[in-house]
C-alpha cells in the first residue's frame, strides 16, 4: 500500500510537470506605445457617428477617436468596420479597439471588454412619412430592415415580436431598402437614424414614430484579459470629460448649432483621481 501511496504521488508530480503554463498575452498597451500607432476601427456609413466621403473620415466617434489617440500620444490609424465586423476584426487583432456606435452587452461582454461608457443612445424605427406607421407597437406583420450585427433586432423582439425582421449587410443599406420597398420601416439607434435622413437630402420624407425603444449605453471595445490596456483607454475618456473636450465634441455634433441638434443627458462616469 506504501509503494502504491508513493508510485501515485510520484506520477501526480510528474503530471503537474508536464502541465503547460498559461502563456500571457502581449501588452496591447506595450505594443501600441512602441509603435506610436493605434488601429480604430470606425463605421464609414453611419451619420452622425462615422462616416467617410472621399477618403474624408467625419463624425461624433471619429472626433472622440482622434482625442483618444492624441492623448495616449500616438497617431490614429482607421479601419472601417461593419456592426458585424467589429467584434472579429478586433479578436482578430486586425484593430487595437472599436469606436463605432456599439451597445455594451453582457453577450458581448464574453467576446471582448468595454471601457467605461462614453454615450447613449437607442433603437428606434424610421419610416416614411406616409407609411401610416404610428410607432414600434405597430409593427406586427410589417417587413423591418434591421443591419447584421447589431442588437437593434433583440430590442425589436421585445416590443415587437411579431414584426418581420429583414436583415441588411451594414447600416448604408437600410434607406434603399425601405426605398425599394424591401421593408416597411428601418430600425437602428435613433441618432443613426435621423442622420441617415439627414444625408438623403429629403429628410421631410421621412418620420421617427415613437422614439427610443430603450436607452443603450455606447462602449469603446477592446481585447478581453487587457487590463493595462483599458485602464489607459478609461483614463483618456475620463480626462476628455473633465477638462470639457467631450462637451465641445458633442456639441460641435449635436449642440443648437449642429446639422443634428439633439437633447443629449448623457454623463460619463468617473471615478476619483
Amino acid at each position: 500500500m506504501r509503494i502504491l501511496t508513493i508510485c501515485l504521488f510520484v506520477l501526480f508530480c510528474a503530471a503537474c510537470g508536464d502541465r503547460p503554463s498559461a502563456a500571457k498575452a502581449p501588452s496591447v498597451l506595450d505594443g501600441v506605445l512602441a509603435s506610436g500607432v493605434v488601429r480604430i476601427g470606425v463605421k464609414a456609413d453611419s451619420p452622425p457617428f462615422g462616416v467617410e466621403r472621399n477618403g474624408v473620415r467625419y463624425g461624433f466617434d471619429i472626433d472622440i477617436a482622434q482625442a483618444l489617440a492624441r492623448r495616449l500620444g500616438v497617431e490614429p490609424e482607421f479601419v472601417s468596420v461593419t456592426s458585424a465586423e467589429r467584434i472579429p476584426k478586433l479578436v482578430a487583432g486586425e484593430v487595437h479597439l472599436v469606436v463605432a456606435s456599439m451597445t455594451q452587452t453582457r453577450a458581448r461582454e464574453r467576446q471582448v471588454d468595454f471601457s467605461v461608457a462614453y454615450f447613449e443612445d437607442g433603437p428606434a424605427i424610421l419610416t416614411k412619412c406616409d407609411s401610416g406607421i404610428e410607432g414600434y407597437v405597430a409593427l406586427g406583420g410589417r417587413r423591418v430592415g434591421v443591419a447584421a450585427g447589431s442588437t437593434t433586432a433583440a430590442a425589436l423582439a421585445t416590443v415587437a415580436p411579431e414584426a418581420m425582421l429583414v436583415e441588411v449587410p451594414a447600416i448604408k443599406d437600410l434607406l434603399p431598402a425601405l426605398e425599394a420597398g424591401t421593408v416597411e420601416a428601418v430600425a437602428s439607434d435613433y441618432l443613426i437614424l435621423l442622420g441617415l435622413a439627414k444625408a438623403s437630402g429629403h429628410a421631410d420624407a421621412y418620420a421617427v414614430p415613437g422614439g427610443r425603444i430603450v436607452s443603450e449605453p455606447y462602449g469603446i471595445a477592446l481585447p478581453q484579459d487587457q487590463s493595462a490596456w483599458r485602464d489607459a483607454v478609461n483614463s483618456a475618456l475620463m480626462a476628455m470629460w473633465e477638462d470639457g473636450e467631450w462637451a465641445r465634441i458633442c456639441d460641435a455634433w449635436f449642440g443648437p448649432a449642429s446639422n443634428l441638434p439633439a437633447d443629449i443627458r448623457f454623463a460619463l462616469p468617473t471615478i476619483p483621481r
